[in-house]
């Protein structure tokens, strides 16, 4: 139970993100992601189709809303179905710190046992300490009977370089206590090559992520295998990422500043958005 919010930018050193393609190892097609940009190189919308035997079953198309200032405000998503888009689920970024960066978001969704009350308050996150520009201890709650009662505590390590190595998540839900503590490896691109996450309420359900990256000349990843292992399984999903030269938008540099959560591939949410390939909104995104 965790936020997804949208991406601000796709637009890394005068390349723009236009698309993403993912397969399955077997070459089927899974998904693709398609971008479109403002003046100001924000990713103002963004398409996301879910593929089953080659054929698309769901559309979810993105609309993310920026102030003045260019911090990102709000995320809508809305699912396509019947001719028409409808609005399933949206973020707000609420408050924000004296440096622009968002300490509370609110995930505003419908509750499946009650549609009838339509989209509702469903989970807030704050974020009550900084290391510099990143989040470095994270409150969740989640509304119950119109209460915000807190489930999840984030709290993150970074190296040197500022990159995260370990995120520690406590839940406790109906006082059920569990942690998860992920650990993470990169490459010279500071790009992830490996995340281990350990279960202590159920070491059987530990997850092992492998990453193959392939660059291009401009060191940006075109191809990114993900293989993850868990109860015995792998799954193997292989991501082709494709770019354009930006042309009528702002040229911008994704950085830690960057408002909104992030995630890393394997739904893990991550605090600090600097260097490598995490998911907004279902979607991954390149952070240089």
């Amino acid at each position: 139970m965790m936020m997804m919010t949208a991406s601000a930018q796709t637009v890394v050193n005068g390349f723009k993100q236009d698309s993403i393609i993912a397969k399955s190892e077997n070459g089927e097609l899974t998904s693709k992601t398609v971008y479109e940009y403002n003046a100001d190189g924000k990713c103002a919308v963004s398409y996301q189709y879910t593929y089953e035997g080659g054929a698309a079953v769901t559309t979810i198309k993105t609309l993310n809303t920026f102030d003045e200032q260019g911090r990102q405000t709000k995320s809508e998503d809305f699912t396509y179905a019947n001719g028409e888009y409808t609005l399933t689920s949206y973020t707000e970024f609420s408050e924000f710190n004296a440096e622009g960066l968002h300490t509370v978001e609110i995930l505003y969704q419908q509750d499946d046992e009650n549609p009838a009350a339509g989209i509702q308050p469903y989970v807030k996150t704050v974020i009550d300490k900084y290391y510099g520009t990143q989040p470095e201890h994270t409150l969740v709650y989640q509304n119950l009977a119109g209460t915000w009662t807190q489930f999840q505590e984030w709290t993150y390590e970074y190296n040197s370089a500022g990159v995260p190595t370990t995120i520690t998540t406590a839940t406790n839900i109906m006082g059920m206590s569990m942690t998860v503590v992920t650990t993470l490896e990169y490459d010279d691109h500071n790009m992830p090559i490996k995340s281990t996450q350990v279960n202590s309420l159920m070491p059987t359900a530990d997850v092992t992520t492998v990453y193959e990256n392939t660059y291009d000349a401009n060191g940006l990843p075109t191809i990114i295998k993900t293989t993850t292992t868990s109860l015995g399984y792998s799954t193997t999903i292989v991501s082709y990422y494709y770019w354009s030269t930006t042309s009528g938008i702002a040229q911008m540099v994704i950085g830690k500043q960057e408002n909104g959560q992030f995630f890393d591939l394997n739904g893990r949410r991550v605090a600090n958005p600097a260097h490598g390939l995490y998911i907004h909104n279902g979607r991954q995104v390149v952070i240089k």
